[in-house]
């Protein structure tokens, strides 16, 4: 009797989800006429300005500046509490931007940072920035953008609708200045650098002012809550520019290196080496480039962060190699769900290419095709790996392809395709298809998100379900946000280059989040912001029986005018497990049910301020016991010239099958002279693996595009014998040159 009424509640849950789509679907959006856009117009001139930061020189001067910035947050559409001013100019090769940020209070500017992609969106900005969205195709759904400080630091990266990330690295350069009244930053953008459509008289553009210390955010256009800042659709027009020069279209970047390698346990000596390679990029037109790799070499790229894992299931690490993020964006495909520690489920996952073990496999050679043909987003990728011995891994081949069609006015439908797999000689190759209906025009103003996807691979496994699916509903606006998702995935689909982390099963997920703006009445204005969360996840395995349950809910979590964090949450679990569990090294937690709460507390300061704490503690019961797992960070910036992060992740728990601990402790260490010369220092420790790492990087950015490191990195085991000692392993060493030549 359960069974049925369970069976026939899924069956209700997934119908509900359909209607709701379709009920969304066919919603009326509001015409984007409705909502009035700025327009301004960019200058020509003979001769840029110099890069100093400073906006005295003739080309600025001799421009109206345009001043008619809106404050977005916490007032939306009222007045700013500072001043500020843009001018836009360019000349045959460049683009540049010049902005003065007015400030009564100097002193209080914050200004701690120079490293380079500091500034990621939904992590929390530490400093007063401007942001620069720049939509060179006007297809409303592609932009670039362009980030810097009042040090002159600078981020890159690529924006679609609500977010934005840093994974592209063009060649551009900043500088920035402080003077009596605030800050001001000069901004040059190579034509070179972008890709733009020369048939069109205006691009999109948007510029935000972010003030830390108020938490105040000041925008060029759009200037409301749920207006997201990375969505082209809500940026200006920038008129004027004309007969322009992007070069012959092609980039010429070679590398050579002299590095060491030492086993210091098998005590072989040193092994020197010299090599090289080179990346060649050709922009076929101003939209679609083509690149070929030789002797690929990601030395430079920096560690991942170790950290504790108490699930059964791999963790997921985010793609850090230049080569493979430049159009990583168009892979991006289905609904884009997270589940517990990572994404769902990624058809393509480029970390597959390259990497096995914790261990770097040489990449021969690789070439790829993206990105825009009208109104067609294309992105084919294909490498060529060496063997391997340290492994066993032969040499292989490997190919994604993705491609989407923008339809009606900022959707898209599209198909992927993969073929290979690291971890099988067999065959292995996956098809999917994506639609993505995006509106940020839905009842006049409010951003709405339906999505649904399909795949199927192909592999050695004959029997099963080689399929999967999925369905997303999204409304993600200040005041509520809220998400429905629906996945499955069959016990038989195996994407060789892809990521998921589970298969068997089928996950039914949302989220309901309640997040008012209390007025100044409240506390004396001392909360900016509540955000009341529940969000529960089930997964059921393909017959419909239950194995995980989790229902989050955070009762408490606000954060306050002046930048402070504080939230209280608990997770109502209930977790089935199939086969004995591997908790901590020879300890196992039997098979079965098991129904626990989790309760968390977490805090975390003013992230402007020149000494930053973040702590989070998880504690209560957990499967047969109790668990405590305690996260403590303390960050310490003095003008942008050092960072000293400290960073303790410390678990304990007490099971009716034993005790299990496992702790994590990293340091970070950065120096920096100017934003183009730092060093940057990252050591770990795990209790797990027992070692102790060292990653010790020197990068001096010569000119944009052309660069020095030199890489050094060591582990030492922590052994008995008879006393506590670290003994090491192995070290390497690498001095890398690498070259941009643009004719």
């Amino acid at each position: 009797m359960f069974k049925k009424q369970k069976e026939r509640s899924i069956k209700n849950l997934k119908m509900a989800g359909f209607i709701a789509l379709l009920l969304f679907l066919l919603t009326p959006a509001a015409s984007p006429d409705n909502v009035s856009l700025n327009s301004l117009r960019a200058v020509r001139v003979e001769k840029g300005p110099d890069m100093d930061g400073k906006l005295d020189e003739e080309c600025w001067t001799a421009v109206v500046p345009f001043t008619d910035f809106r404050q977005q947050e916490p007032v939306p559409s009222s007045d700013p509490t500072e001043k500020t001013e843009l001018r836009v100019i360019y000349d045959r090769d460049n683009l540049y931007l010049g902005i003065i940020c007015y400030d009564r209070e100097i002193s209080k500017i914050a200004a701690k940072c120079m490293a380079h992609d500091a500034f990621e969106a939904f992590h929390g900005v530490d400093d007063d920035i401007v942001r620069v969205l720049l939509d060179p195709f006007q297809d409303k759904r592609n932009a670039y953008i362009f980030i810097s400080n009042a040090c002159g630091a600078r981020s890159e990266g690529l924006a679609s609708g609500e977010h934005y990330s840093l994974n592209w690295d063009g060649i551009w350069d900043a500088a920035a200045a402080v003077f009596d009244g605030g800050w001001s930053v000069e901004m040059r953008i190579p034509f070179k650098t972008i890709s733009f459509k020369k048939s069109l008289t205006a691009w999109g553009l948007n510029v935000e002012r972010y003030i830390a210390r108020k938490q105040e955010t000041i925008r060029l256009s759009r200037p409301e809550l749920d207006a997201f800042f990375g969505s082209p659709m809500n940026a200006a027009l920038l008129q004027g520019i004309d007969n322009v020069k992007q070069g012959q279209g092609i980039t010429f970047r070679p590398y050579g290196t002299i590095s060491f390698d030492r086993d210091h346990e098998a005590k072989t000596g040193t092994d020197w080496k010299v090599d090289g390679g080179f990346d060649l990029y050709k922009n076929f037109t101003p939209n679609f480039v083509g690149a070929f790799t030789y002797n690929t070499d990601f030395a430079e790229t920096e560690v991942d962060d170790r950290r504790v894992n108490l699930t059964r299931f791999d963790l997921y690490f985010p793609e850090k190699r230049t080569f493979f993020l430049e159009g990583s964006e168009i892979f991006d495909f289905g609904v884009g769900g997270w589940g517990m520690g990572g994404p769902s489920f990624v058809p393509f996952f480029s970390r597959r290419i390259g990497l096995a073990e914790e261990q770097q496999v040489p990449v021969s050679f690789g070439a790829k095709l993206f990105g825009k043909v009208g109104r067609t987003s294309l992105s084919l990728i294909d490498m060529r790996t060496r063997p391997f011995s340290q492994l066993g891994l032969p040499g292989e081949n490997f190919f994604a392809g993705r491609v989407y069609q923008n339809i009606l006015a900022e959707s898209k439908v599209g198909l992927i395709f993969t073929n290979g797999d690291p971890s099988s000689p067999g065959r292995n190759a996956l098809l999917g298809l994506d639609f993505n209906y995006t509106t940020s025009r839905f009842l006049r103003d409010k951003n709405l998100t339906a999505a649904g996807w399909y795949v199927r691979s192909w592999s050695e496994l004959r029997t099963g379900k080689h399929d999967g699916f999925g369905f997303r509903l999204d409304y993600p606006n200040d005041l509520w946000d809220m998400a429905l998702t629906y996945s499955y995935y069959g016990d038989s689909l195996n994407p060789g280059l892809g990521y998921l982390p589970r298969n068997d099963i089928q996950v039914l997920s949302g989220g309901l989040n309640f997040q008012p703006r209390p007025g100044k009445d409240f506390l004396g204005g001392r909360i900016r912001q509540f955000f009341f969360e529940f969000r529960p996840s089930f997964y059921w395995d393909l017959a419909g029986k239950l194995e995980t349950m989790r229902i989050f809910m955070a009762p408490l979590n606000f954060r306050t005018t002046g930048g402070e964090h504080i939230e209280f949450n608990f997770a109502v679990n209930r977790d089935v497990l199939p086969e004995d569990f591997e908790i901590s090294a020879g300890l196992f937690i039997p098979r079965g049910p098991y129904d626990f709460t989790n309760f968390n507390l977490q805090y975390s300061s003013s992230s402007f301020r020149s000494l930053v704490l973040s702590g989070e503690y998880k504690f209560g019961p957990f499967y047969s016991g109790t668990y405590q797992d305690a996260h403590l960070e303390l960050t310490f910036r003095y003008r942008g010239h050092i960072s000293l992060g400290l960073n303790a992740n410390i678990v304990r728990g007490k099971l009716k099958e034993g005790k299990f601990k496992e702790n994590v402790l990293q340091l970070k260490a950065d120096f920096y002279l100017t934003p183009d010369i730092g060093l940057m220092n990252y050591i770990q420790y795990d209790d797990v693996s027992k070692t102790l790492g060292a990653n010790i990087r020197f990068r001096w950015r010569i000119s944009p595009g052309n660069e020095i490191f030199l890489i050094y990195g060591s582990n030492w085991e922590r052994r008995w014998d008879p006393t506590s000692r670290f003994v090491p392993l192995a070290s390497r060493g690498v001095l890398k040159l690498t070259l941009s030549i643009r004719p």
